[in-house]
């Protein structure tokens, strides 16, 4: 099911207090209780009286000074899930050390100790034995760091102490502290009646708690976080479209108890709350079968169930046997587990969720080390940050950064975005993050055993919704890949494209200049170069009309370089922002920056880079009217193959429509050409000599960046073959503005100054943030005129 949120309760949603109340206080039982183990020294009265604690501070006192919090965490991050597991396991690990204490322990072996008869043999004899401080013989955990206990985690864990039990007491050991054990259920008991209480206890199971006077740790539970946050955390996410569920590993009537209390049940889809009681079901169904499988957290079993309770819930033993597999079940992308514990991530992961680790359950280092170690896809504070979460990761935004630096996360938040907003499942999702990538991401999806192609374009603050017309450009004359399927709504746009095999041009390009390239050359590229920008010339001539300044305002293509400029880019971009000089010494503020004289390998600019932006914001404004044509607008060749080594195959076009020429051609023109160091700052950053001084509001720049033989040849093509014959055309046509030049060097100024923020020192080493300046400064001011050289 997509959009299924899965909740664990207990340090989430829940206080586990109540919990770890009882499970130190079943131990407490087991150590001082006259009808168990019967530690201790007092008067004879004291001796034979055991008193549960009546109130909620005298039982968390009484808890903690047998099982502290420390250890209740530390277990708890090796994924021991369960309450009655962790006290379980503390009980264990006393009882062991108890017995290897004992100085003759032949009587008391085979171990029985859920056994009434074993119980009062052990008891004769730790009362006959040399009387130890409690405290000396509580459990040390740094035993879990070594044979056998070393590298497992979960229900693992507690199966091994009976290889430890082995060791310590130098006696084989087996099935006496295993999950499975009698004594489990014989702790279990004593668990429940302390949790539930003498009167709860009683309805629940039909008999009397074998220790009276226990009121219920169930009725000490307080809320983990402010009822009306909580509640309005779950409205808000029912609100974003979300069905929530429920993973715990409380039985079911103690899970509703609270959740009934607090008013938070009707919030949950009851076909998605997955309880202990299914899990008891199906082991004993494995069991009646001879199967040992253990289906409590963390194996993806409760998570599983809660996701789909009818595919699961009936075939336990379909279900992959521990250890847990490192591969995960494939099928559930949209689903998202949310939990406080190393349990929950790892079983959450294992039956194919995303992860969400929540912090208020890990209240020491060592616990959300633990969490943190356990991998989870996100964190979170508490869980009334999930809804900017969720928010956050749905955005195609998000995606695009992390395909850098996360690249499997990304691909399963897209698996995840395919599920939720396109009703696609698929096999696998593969990105190709590429240099060209800076605002789009793409890459291959397996869906019904057939490979596609996807590509999107995210734009920040965009203005205009973003169109895909690639049958408009079809019907033009433009050999363009077909999309199969379109998304553009609500701010998200995807197209799905059969799977290409051809190279992408941006590729054989950089092939030439790393001087990799086996199969072609550079005569190769610029004759595929010259004959599309003839070709171009031709779709721009037979598609030419004159179009009004309303329909000239509404092309997509202004998103490209007005709309980035006043719609919020550069200010996000640069306002209030510093830029470090290349030394790392002294930086200057972008908005005094705005006002210097440039001064660039000796050349004197005419305008600083603040009147040029004013220039612009003119020069741009899409509402004028102007002849117009049929183009892409953003063909650079990161949306270009090679197709049969000789003509250009178009994809994404995310800004095609109709619009001037003289901005049609201005993306391919500055990114083909100029944009090596855009793409590749930490390699150009390497051989980059730059060196910036400064005088009364002067900067002198002088750097070594050189166009590369390919792309000084691209340029050239683009010149000769296109732009000299379009300024003429246009000319002739009389359709030519007067301030045609100065359009084009505003929109060429926002290649470099809006399409990757300059001011990121993450992402952009300083001596290439001051590159890339220099450049925008003078192109604004003159063009590609200082590279025209050659020409």
């Amino acid at each position: 099911m997509k959009d299924l949120l899965v909740f664990d309760l207990d340090g989430v949603i829940t206080s586990e207090e109540a919990y770890w109340d009882a499970a130190g206080l079943t131990v407490h039982e087991l150590l001082y209780s006259p009808r168990y183990w019967h530690l201790g020294t007092g008067t004879p009265a004291e001796y034979m009286q055991y008193h549960p604690t009546p109130s909620a501070q005298e039982s968390r006192h009484t808890s903690r000074a047998v099982f502290p919090e420390q250890a209740l965490l530390t277990l708890k991050a090796r994924a021991i899930n369960s309450n009655w597991d962790t006290s379980y396991i503390w009980a264990c690990l006393y009882l062991i050390n108890l017995l290897a204490h004992l100085p003759d322990r032949a009587e008391l072996l085979p171990l029985r100790p859920w056994d009434s008869d074993w119980i009062t043999a052990f008891r004769r004899h730790l009362s006959q034995g040399e009387q130890h401080n409690t405290q000396s013989l509580e459990p040390d955990l740094r035993v879990l760091d070594t044979p056998p206990f070393h590298g497992a985690v979960g229900l693992d864990l507690i199966n091994r102490c009976d290889d430890y039990a082995s060791e310590v007491l130098d006696h084989p050991i087996t099935g006496v502290f295993s999950r499975h054990s009698p004594f489990w259920t014989f702790c279990q008991d004593i668990f429940q009646q302390w949790y539930l209480g003498d009167d709860l206890y009683t309805q629940t199971y039909q008999r009397a708690s074998g220790q009276p006077g226990k009121p219920g740790c169930i009725y000490f539970e307080q809320p983990l976080l402010p009822i009306e946050r909580i509640r309005a955390t779950l409205e808000a996410l029912r609100q974003q479209g979300y069905t929530l569920g429920i993973a715990t590993g409380r039985v079911r009537q103690e899970a509703l108890v609270p959740l009934k209390r607090y008013d938070l049940l009707s919030f949950f889809d009851e076909q998605h709350i997955s309880t202990y009681d299914y899990v008891e079901q199906a082991e004993a169904e494995l069991r009646a079968q001879g199967k040992q499988l253990l289906l409590s957290k963390p194996h993806p079993f409760p998570f599983l169930l809660a996701f789909d309770r009818a595919r699961y819930g009936s075939q336990p033993d379909s279900l992959y046997p521990e250890p847990i597999s490192s591969t995960p079940y494939p099928f559930q992308p949209a689903c998202i587990v949310i939990g406080d514990s190393t349990s929950d991530i790892i079983g959450g992961r294992a039956a194919g969720a995303l992860t969400v680790a929540v912090f208020t359950g890990a209240r020491t280092p060592e616990a959300r080390s633990g969490l943190a170690q356990s991998n989870p896809d996100f964190t979170i504070d508490d869980v009334t940050t999930l809804p900017a979460l969720l928010a956050d990761i749905d955005s195609l935004q998000t995606i695009q950064r992390l395909q850098f630096s996360e690249r499997e996360k990304a691909e399963r938040l897209l698996q995840r975005w395919f599920a939720r907003h396109m009703d696609l499942t698929t096999e696998r999702v593969i990105l190709t993050p590429r240099a060209v990538s800076l605002n789009s991401f793409n890459g291959v999806y397996r869906a019904g055993s057939e490979d596609y192609f996807f590509k999107t374009h995210v734009e920040e603050q965009g203005v205009l919704a973003e169109y895909y017309h690639a049958e408009l450009l079809h019907n033009a004359g433009y050999n363009i890949v077909k999309p199969l399927r379109t998304l553009h709504t609500g701010g998200q746009q995807m197209v799905i494209y059969p799977l290409v095999d051809w190279p992408v041009m941006f590729d054989l390009l950089r092939d030439i200049e790393t001087e990799s390239a086996d199969h072609v050359s550079l005569d190769l590229l610029v004759a595929a170069e010259q004959r599309e920008c003839a070709r171009l010339l031709e779709i721009y001539q037979a598609t030419q009309t004159r179009s009004t300044a309303q329909e000239h305002a509404e092309a997509p293509i202004h998103q490209l370089f007005w709309h980035r400029l006043t719609g919020g880019r550069l200010d996000s971009f640069y306002q209030g922002k510093s830029i470090p000089f290349p030394e790392g010494q002294n930086s200057i503020c972008f908005d005094d920056l705005l006002h210097y004289r440039w001064l660039i390998n000796g050349v004197a600019q005419q305008y600083t880079l603040g009147q040029l932006i004013e220039q612009a914001k003119t020069a741009l404004n899409p509402a004028r009217a102007a002849l117009t044509s049929i183009g892409h607008g953003d063909a650079h060749f990161g949306n270009v193959f090679l197709e049969r080594r000789q003509n250009y195959l178009y994809f994404d076009p995310a800004f095609a429509g109709r619009h001037t020429p003289l901005l049609d051609i201005i993306k391919p023109l500055f990114h083909n050409v100029f944009a090596t160091w855009m793409y590749f700052p930490q390699e150009i950053a390497r051989t980059l000599q730059l060196t910036i001084t400064t005088h009364d509001e002067t900067l002198s720049i002088e750097h070594n960046y050189l166009l590369t033989p390919v792309r000084q040849a691209i340029l050239q093509a683009k010149v000769q073959s296109l732009l000299t014959p379009m300024i003429a055309w246009l000319r002739a046509q009389n359709a030519l503005p007067a301030d045609w030049l100065l359009v084009m060097q505003a929109a060429l100024l926002c290649c470099p100054l809006l399409t990757v923020n300059l001011s990121d020192g993450a992402r952009m080493p300083p001596a290439i943030s001051w590159l890339g300046l220099a450049q925008a400064v003078q192109v604004g001011n003159s063009g590609i005129k200082p590279w025209r050289t050659d020409l």
